[in-house]
């Protein structure tokens, strides 16, 4: 996935779900995580703040675009 490619609406939603599940499973507990994720999701100097949530995004979506789920690796 590169940053110039597109999704549809339908495909958007369906990643942003994926990302935010892949998300609540390595780290346990969505709640307590929200403000984690808002943090590392800014932007700071052209870059994510935190670059692997960056990498999960791009993850998901391309995950969405093909129309399956991802195989989650628990730690």
């Amino acid at each position: 996935m590169k940053a110039t490619d597109t999704i549809t609406v339908v495909e958007g939603y369906d990643a942003m779900r994926i990302f935010l599940e892949t998300s609540w499973r390595r780290h346990g507990e969505f709640a307590s995580e929200i403000e984690l994720l808002i943090g590392g999701l800014k932007w700071a100097d052209g870059a994510p703040v935190d670059p692997t949530l960056w990498e999960d995004w791009l993850a998901a979506v391309q995950t969405a675009c093909i129309g399956r789920m991802p195989k989650i690796v628990e730690n």
